[in-house]
């Protein structure tokens, strides 16, 4: 049901950013996964020419306190986005980009209750962007430590709870263009 629900929504974007004049394309993909990550932007290099952005917003949540957390719940969250993220930088180590934009969280540095495994891999994303932002001096690097978003990950118990903590959600308009803005700053 939620893979259906999922296919479901990403055909409605695709079909809305065409109504808006994009060209969209969508490749399903285990980030996690070096020789499938390489495969891909292989294709769209042949299909589309260079590659000139990167924007990683890949994760994982698996809620739950350090002693409860298993090591493959861990590796699942962390890896998502560390790995995922070295995955594709090093799939576009010899491409000319001009912007790479991270999907980082608040979680990496004021921490929550039941996200070691994301907190800790959302602060290596900013370390990892400080890194980039000096070895390819030509290209705008940003890591967004968002706070919740309202949808994707954000489920509507997790939604209750931001409610009762008084932690507003970012709507998708509001967020694409803020990321936006901070991209062409």
């Amino acid at each position: 049901y939620r893979q259906m629900l999922a296919q479901r929504e990403i055909r409605a974007q695709l079909e809305r950013l065409g109504a808006a004049g994009a060209q969209a394309v969508y490749y399903s993909v285990d980030v996690r996964d070096a020789a499938a990550v390489a495969r891909v932007l292989t294709e769209v290099r042949q299909r589309y020419g260079v590659i000139r952005g990167l924007i990683h917003g890949a994760g994982v949540l698996a809620d739950r306190r350090i002693e409860d957390k298993s090591g493959e719940q861990f590796d699942a969250v962390y890896s998502t986005k560390v790995t995922g993220l070295r995955n594709l930088l090093g799939a576009l180590a010899n491409e000319k980009l001009k912007v790479i934009a991270l999907f980082s969280s608040y979680t990496g540095r004021f921490g929550r209750i039941g996200l070691v495994d994301y907190v800790a891999a959302n602060e290596v994303l900013n370390k990892i962007a400080q890194q980039e932002s000096r070895r390819r001096p030509d290209c705008r690097v940003v890591s967004v430590n968002w706070g919740p978003w309202n949808g994707g990950m954000v489920t509507p118990g997790l939604r209750k709870v931001f409610e009762q903590e008084g932690v507003g959600l970012i709507e998708p308009g509001d967020g694409a263009a803020f990321l936006v803005r901070e991209i062409c700053s």
